[in-house]
């Protein structure tokens, strides 16, 4: 190897810092985004469709929430273990071409079936393709961009996938006229397993994490990776050299090991991030997925539940534009703690209120906070690990939350739920007290540095 590489390489980080947003961005967010969006049209979805299989397979709140979102939540949870650790051992890219085939898979074969148990076998192994999804997209993206865009960078690819919700909602709403039929669901569930094997057909085109590279040893190829993203970007804006290399902390070579989350240097992280991800599910899922169920128990039928949940979600997409603005310029760690208590206020509101209208605009300003929380929290759990383990930790972390939605919907829907709505989201409540005071008390300030630095 050359010295020239060598000392090229090992200005990596610096490097990727200095380089202008251009073509080759683009398409990696393009790329990132939309399988992202695929995935949140189950994710975001799940609880229209629950609304709507319970209708037409005659089930329970209770027993639909176990066939729909509860079997999905938990094929995400093993996902979320499995394919994080091997982005860490494998790559990245290489795992990006395997996961939507997985959720593909399970999307398209349960919408053949009417059996409750099969339908939610099934989901359970789409949910293992959307687990390693969330964990891969936030190292990913975190590991490419500029430490002074990168929040804004990550906001953009959640803002992209979350125009699925609209989009799911109007979809259950259209299939469901004049009432929800046999096919209904299904429909839903074709929908989007062919649009996941489209997507997972588009993305192979990605390239490797050069981070990645650099801390496999494989300096060669990060080099190569960097030179590319410098020659289009220079190409593109008609510069013969870019600025010089920023100063950055050397990267040391280095396998990432599952035991390493809980070395010194890294277990209070991983601790406090393993609470936080197991009670923000209750904060994030205990209003989406049970939104509908919501408005049922406040006597809305079921059509006008589905147009009103529509309504709903599309503040996950409003407030996700608007976080885009606001990502940088706020400190994460508070940007998540203020996000948590807002949405508290609001969906409390929001159950106590009897007037439908107003239930409608409340529920639309629970989900506008709640979708700037989740990108505050994406962003925040990527880039407090280092490279070595950045997908395995947040694929750990992110696993708890599955299994902690499965676990807290089925509570909150056993025991909460037939109490009546307050009790219901006072449980909620609850999950917002733990996670601002974890994040409050423990997380370190991430907003604006380098990801080597924030490692250290």
């Amino acid at each position: 190897m050359s010295d020239d590489i060598v000392q090229s390489a090992g200005s990596i980080a610096g490097r990727l810092e200095r380089i202008p947003f251009s073509r080759v961005h683009r398409n990696f967010l393009l790329m990132v985004a939309s399988g992202e969006f695929v995935e949140s049209m189950m994710l975001l979805g799940n609880g229209a469709i629950l609304a709507i299989i319970a209708t037409v397979l005659h089930l329970s709140p209770t027993e639909s929430a176990y066939v729909v979102p509860i079997s999905f939540f938990a094929g995400e949870f093993v996902g979320s273990i499995v394919i994080g650790y091997l982005a860490d051992r494998l790559g990245r890219r290489t795992m990006f071409a395997f996961d939507l085939l997985v959720f593909a898979l399970g999307m398209i074969v349960a919408g053949f079936f009417s059996t409750p148990i099969v339908i939610a076998v099934f989901l359970f192994i789409a949910g293992l393709g959307v687990g390693g999804e969330f964990p891969l997209v936030d190292s990913y993206t975190t590991e490419i961009f500029p430490s002074n865009q990168r929040g804004r960078r990550m906001a953009i690819v959640y803002t992209l996938a979350v125009i699925a919700a609209p989009i799911i909602a109007a979809l259950a709403y259209a299939v469901s006229q004049p009432k929800p039929g046999p096919f209904s669901w299904r429909i839903l569930f074709w929908i989007i397993g062919v649009l996941a094997i489209i997507v997972w057909a588009i993305r192979l085109q990605m390239p490797e994490s050069p981070r990645w590279y650099e801390i496999k040893g494989r300096i060669a190829d990060a080099d190569r990776v960097v030179s590319d993203m410098e020659q289009q970007a220079m190409q593109q804006h008609g510069l013969s050299e870019l600025p010089p290399i920023p100063e950055h902390i050397a990267v040391k070579e280095a396998k990432g090991r599952w035991r390493d989350l809980w070395a010194a240097d890294l277990r209070g992280r991983t601790i406090m991030m393993l609470i936080f991800q197991f009670f923000q599910s209750g904060v994030f899922y205990g209003f989406t997925s049970l939104a509908p169920v919501f408005l049922l128990a406040k006597g809305i039928d079921i059509v006008h539940t589905l147009l009103f949940t529509m309504i709903i979600y599309s503040g996950f997409l409003v407030g996700s534009i608007v976080n885009i603005f606001i990502i940088d310029r706020v400190e994460r760690k508070w940007g998540i703690i203020v996000s948590a208590i807002l949405s508290g206020v609001l969906g409390t509101i929001f159950v106590l209120t009897p007037n439908v209208i107003a239930t409608v605009i409340l529920g639309f300003l629970v989900a506008f906070v709640l979708w700037n929380f989740s990108n505050f929290y994406h962003t925040y759990q990527a880039e407090i690990f280092p490279t070595r383990v950045r997908s395995m930790a947040a694929g750990t972390v992110y696993s708890v939350s599955r299994i902690s939605t499965s676990i807290l919907v089925a509570i909150i829907s056993t025991f909460f739920l037939p109490l009546g709505l307050l009790p219901t989201y006072g449980v909620i409540w609850f999950f917002i007290v733990v996670v601002v005071a974890v994040i409050w008390i423990f997380g370190p300030r991430t907003s604006r540095r380098h990801l080597e630095d924030i490692s250290q």
